[in-house]
């Protein structure tokens, strides 16, 4: 019985054997290609005790291996894209050994090479947006120097302001989205994350994705440069660039 499996990073188009040499992927494991005419993939052998039906399903909720195994992902995924355009895969994607990875690697066909070429010269940028600190809101008074009705009437005006807020971080992330989307070839949006992620005081209100070429990588750094100037410090964070996670999604037949 085999004890062994093959686990895909990415598919990308050949490279030369050389261009992988000491890329190590999940649990250490060096990382070599499988092939299937013009397309390829990254992948490693691994050990089933981890990755297997049964053992997967536990490590996957424990935030240490999750982390760690993500990471390493990540790892091999970028190294690629410095190499050539590449599409990653999901996170533990796992094959029963080399010849069904290369079966399924047949199966994505001429929509990898598709996806492959609308990526082609394109890297990934991450916008984060944050709302405005809502300074015109006062606290709701309590103690004995305010009457049921006075209270009321400050909560439904404080509520009311926070709607009104709530509205106008709605919009402004609408329009640093439109904004950028102007200059990037394709975007997407995200839920944007909790507070509790992000440790931030005021919530989250745009998490979006933008595919840039990269001839127009600096034009597109300079708009969010002027939108960052136009709001309060740290309120827009950029990252990237990524391996392109957002726009290499593509379903099985």
């Amino acid at each position: 019985m085999t004890t062994k499996a093959t686990y895909m990073y990415a598919i990308t188009r050949p490279v030369l054997p050389g261009e992988l040499n000491g890329l190590r992927g999940v649990s250490g494991a060096p990382v070599r290609m499988i092939e299937d005419g013009d397309v390829a993939c990254l992948v490693s052998t691994v050990d089933l005790a981890e990755f297997g039906e049964e053992a997967l399903p536990n490590n996957l909720e424990d935030l240490g291996w999750l982390e760690r195994t993500a990471r390493q992902h990540d790892e091999v995924v970028q190294a690629g894209a410095r190499i050539t355009t590449t599409m990653p895969l999901r996170l533990a994607t796992i094959c029963t050994d080399d010849n069904s990875a290369q079966e399924r690697l047949h199966r994505f066909g001429g929509r990898a090479l598709a996806v492959l070429a609308d990526l082609d010269g394109r890297e990934e940028w991450g916008v984060k947006v944050l709302a405005s600190p809502d300074r015109s809101a006062p606290g709701v008074p309590v103690g004995d120097d305010i009457s049921g009705t006075a209270y009321l009437l400050r909560r439904r005006q404080q509520l009311a302001r926070s709607d009104n807020a709530a509205v106008a971080a709605s919009r402004d992330a609408d329009a640093v989205y439109s904004r950028l989307a102007e200059h990037a070839v394709a975007g997407r949006r995200h839920r944007p994350q909790d507070r509790r992620l992000t440790g931030a005081a005021q919530p989250m209100v745009l998490n979006a994705a933008f595919l840039v070429e990269r001839t127009r990588v600096g034009q597109f750094r300079s708009v969010v440069a002027e939108l960052m100037s136009e709001r309060p410090p740290e309120s827009i964070t950029l990252t990237g660039p990524w391996a392109p996670y957002s726009f290499a999604a593509m379903e099985e037949t």
